[in-house]
């Protein structure tokens, strides 16, 4: 999956999302979609990567489930990728920046 290809969700504290990068990112709203249980509405967004990003972590939190996804840049595109397959440089600037990924994804830190 491409980043330009994910969507995150946000629906108050128990459908939230955060961005982390080593460039400013920027999170686009594209639309609401409202759920008929309870008239709940839920707001979509895609993440725009900055110029200079080489790699984006996505962090999709739903209730008490966390997700996580890591994309890395090839050119102009920013394929998702494994953890585990990050070079150690990029491996050791996320886990700076994002530490709770390593603590939560064994794979980061392989």
């Amino acid at each position: 999956m491409e980043l330009r290809d994910h969507k995150c969700y946000y629906g108050g504290q128990d459908m939230n999302f955060a961005v982390f990068s080593d460039d400013l990112c920027r999170a686009r709203y594209l639309e609401s979609i409202v759920l008929p249980i309870g008239q709940s509405r839920i707001d979509v967004y895609e993440i725009q990567p900055g110029v200079k990003s080489h790699w984006v972590v996505v962090q999709q939190k739903d209730g008490e489930k966390n997700l996580w996804k890591c994309f890395t840049r090839r050119g102009r595109n920013f394929p998702e990728n494994q953890a585990a397959g990050f070079p150690r440089k990029i491996k050791a600037e996320i886990i700076q920046k994002v530490p709770q990924l390593a603590q939560e994804s064994s794979a980061l830190v392989a």
